[in-house]
């Protein structure tokens, strides 16, 4: 028996061809456990078969046991069969996610002689849709969006035939009974062109932008080469400055462009195909608008045989999520209004319909380690193994960047990406796809968990849908408990979780969180030196009052003097009913934020004074430390309410000394992070001396900052201490979810 991602891939072709290259007669079938397996033969070949079936697996598929077991000899058997399953594609088994186009494919597209030539839903057992195409288990055809497109007699032949690496390949489909393109103007008409795809090339290269649909949904693309449509593309969409995904033509495509090491580009040609966040090359052509803000852009490369098409004639593309920003991605052409004619001057569309919305998966190698920044296409909805099962529970996620996630047994199944819960067509996507993913998976949670605060949606949502059960989790120790998941720790740990904001126990807004934590548990142990946000949230949004805060913090009524000279974007009069709150306390609530303070210094380094998305400040900072000298100011920790306090006070000070002896920002920006991280680093220590663990958990959406991670994990490590951070969740609030699926079942275990 092999259990694992072993149904829906291929993996029946696989071991039927190797059974028969061995000369061995016996059978393989799916069952609700895996892949059941039996041979027989001389037992070398036996032995042969089995080290084939580790070594040479579909791609896509993951074998986690190999169960053998010997039985009776069948002095009758002959042949070697694929035998019918009841169960086919059943998720207990690892149903698979989107799998990017494999060269088999590829290379039949781009050959003149092959029937498939130019045909842009090409694929195979081991490649195409899965996720987005299915309705319905058990996986078949016609459970499928492929349900309405018989397959022709070649087709047909394929599917059947066990030794063809199409058989029982549900999306199977060729030029002759297929799904087809077509190219719609800016009013929504078919334009009457020969060739949709031609068509295409033809208006990116004028410099239109074009709405292209893919596997989970539509892109916004236009030519990364071109300032002009960049720009008109950042109008449009109304986002004005965050980094936009580029897309390559092939590997040779993205060294021209890209620092992108060889564990980068593997990681491109992955199964998953993510998008990759790796440096920029200086001096090339490529658009400075894609990612205004940083050397760093997403790269990734063609993941459908219509990207390697359009790609081949025209490239590099920006690609960018079909919608208007912070909306869900635009998936079916009844949505197309909120994108063609507004942001779209054409839409290159077919007609397979998208029966699930999927945006793009991020990542980023630190030290060639996978950090997953948005875990979404090409992953979900593979499951995330636990370290204990329980009742069915639905987590709720977080406010912003949510996914929810939904457990069976001992496994998690975490969304794909739902976006910011505060918009509206997002929280009715949310709800849509608790309900898809609940009847994919055949559960109806009786527990849910959520966050702590009562005002995001995803708490209202959770008090709203009947449970016999439900558990609130304070944001920080979900972020642990996340991590802790994945690394499948059992605790206690030293948790440090860095973001920018969460409810905490005592209903101050927290964020900069030392905790010892398992997952039924949690201490707070300390916190960041607290800052005020003067004008509530709105400081958030415009870093520049953090920066009057900080300075407030440490200089008190001197604050004004200095913020006239060091922060020019607050006007005399703001800057005035900036300080009566700091100095009243009136809307100027206290955090123990990471996030604020990134944002402060940035604005007193004079590199982000408004923000025009999240984290953008942070960004900047980064971008400017990478290119700092190493420097390190002073921090002190105190105790207050029995917690220990990281204190930046020495370092406003050394900061403010360093702007008058005009010591270039770079360096103070990275005296800022080493900073932090020595900081950081010395809690840790002092918490470790009372002897619960030597392993801390770092998690939070502070530590996507790679310079940052490392610096802490550098410093951890020069202390004796093991850091754990985040690989295959995302650190940020994408990943909360898996944190309080995990507590639930810890506090469900307890009673």
């Amino acid at each position: 028996m092999v259990s694992g991602r072993v149904q829906g891939v291929g993996f029946r072709p696989t071991v039927y061809r190797h059974a028969v290259e061995a000369g061995l007669t016996g059978f393989v079938r799916n069952s609700p456990a895996g892949v059941e397996v039996e041979v027989q033969g001389i037992g070398p070949m036996i032995e042969v078969f089995l080290a084939r079936l580790k070594t040479r697996c579909p791609r896509q598929a993951r074998m986690d046991t190999l169960h053998v077991e010997h039985l009776p000899v069948r002095p009758d058997e002959q042949g070697f069969q694929i035998m019918p399953s009841e169960r086919s594609g059943d998720l207990v088994v690892g149903f698979p996610p989107d799998l990017a186009a494999c060269g088999d494919c590829v290379r039949e597209v781009l050959d003149p002689s092959d029937r498939r030539h130019g045909y842009p839903f090409t694929n195979c057992t081991n490649c195409g849709p899965r996720f987005t195409i299915v309705s319905s288990l058990p996986y078949d055809r016609a459970r499928t969006s492929m349900a309405d497109f018989p397959l022709c007699e070649r087709c047909h032949k394929e599917y059947t035939e066990p030794s063809d690496r199409r058989f029982d390949a549900q999306p199977n489909a060729c030029p002759d009974c297929g799904p087809r393109l077509s190219i719609l103007g800016a009013d929504g008409q078919v334009l009457p062109v020969e060739s949709p795809l031609l068509e295409a090339v033809r208006l990116l290269k004028e410099g239109r932008i074009g709405a292209v649909k893919g596997l989970g949904g539509y892109h916004l693309c236009c030519l990364a080469r071109n300032d002009e449509a960049v720009q008109k593309l950042r109008e449009r969409k109304g986002r004005r400055e965050k980094p936009f995904a580029v897309m390559f033509a092939d590997a040779d495509e993205v060294t021209r462009y890209c620092e992108a090491t060889p564990a980068e580009v593997l990681e491109m040609l992955d199964v998953a195909a993510p998008v990759v966040v790796v440096p920029r090359h200086a001096g090339t052509d490529l658009s400075d608008l894609v990612a205004p803000d940083t050397r760093d852009v997403g790269a990734f490369l063609p993941y459908t045989p219509l990207h390697h098409l359009l790609l081949k004639k025209v490239s590099p593309l920006v690609m960018t999520s079909g919608n208007v920003s912070e909306e869900p991605i635009t998936h079916a052409e009844a949505e197309l209004s909120r994108i063609l004619g507004r942001i779209a001057d054409f839409a290159l569309v077919h007609n397979r319909p998208i029966l699930r919305r999927c945006d793009d998966s991020v990542v980023r190698l630190v030290r060639g380690e996978k950090m997953v920044l948005r875990r979404s296409r090409g992953w979900v909805p593979a499951p995330i193994s636990l370290s204990r099962g329980g009742p069915p529970v639905l987590a709720m996620g977080a406010e912003l960047k949510n996914a929810f996630c939904l457990t069976r047994g001992a496994q998690a199944f975490l969304s794909q990406h739902i976006g910011d819960l505060t918009e509206h067509p997002s929280l009715a996507f949310y709800e849509e796809a608790i309900a898809d993913l609940c009847g994919l998976l055949g559960v109806e949670p009786g527990v849910i968990a959520h966050d702590l605060h009562p005002a995001y949606e995803s708490t209202r949502l959770a008090a709203a849908r009947p449970a016999d059960r439900r558990i609130a989790v304070q944001h920080h120790h979900a972020h642990i408990a996340a991590c802790m998941a994945e690394h499948r720790l059992e605790g206690p740990v030293i948790g440090v979780a860095m973001d920018g904001s969460g409810l905490g126990d005592d209903g101050t807004i927290w964020g900069g969180e030392f905790l010892v934590a398992d997952y039924r548990q949690c201490q707070r142990r300390g916190h960041l030196q607290t800052l005020r946000l003067p004008g509530g949230e709105g400081a958030i949004r415009h870093p520049v009052r953090m920066a009057l805060g900080m300075l407030h913090a440490e200089f008190g009524a001197e604050a004004d003097r200095i913020g006239s000279r060091w922060l020019p974007a607050l006007q005399d009069a703001d800057r005035q009913v900036l300080l009566r709150m700091l100095e009243s306390g009136t809307q100027a609530p206290v955090c123990s934020s990471a996030g604020r303070w990134f944002d402060a210094v940035s604005a007193l380094l004079g590199l982000c004074d408004t923000i025009s998305y999240e984290g953008q400040a942070a960004v900047r900072l980064q971008a400017q430390a990478a290119a700092g000298a190493s420097r390190e100011y002073a921090f002190a920790l105190d105790m207050q309410n029995d917690c220990i306090l990281l204190s930046f006070r020495p370092m406003i000070r050394k900061m403010l000394e360093d702007l008058h002896a005009s010591v270039p920002s770079a360096d103070i920006a990275r005296g800022f992070h080493e900073t932090m991280a020595a900081g950081i680093a010395a809690v840790c220590a002092r918490l470790a001396e009372s002897g619960p663990t030597d392993k801390v958990v770092l998690s939070g959406g502070v530590f996507q900052n790679e310079l940052l991670l490392l610096l802490v994990t550098d410093a951890l490590s020069r202390r004796g201490l093991r850091a754990y951070s985040h690989r295959e969740v995302p650190p940020n609030d994408g990943g909360i979810a898996l944190g309080q699926a995990a507590v639930a079942l810890a506090t469900m275990e307890a009673g």
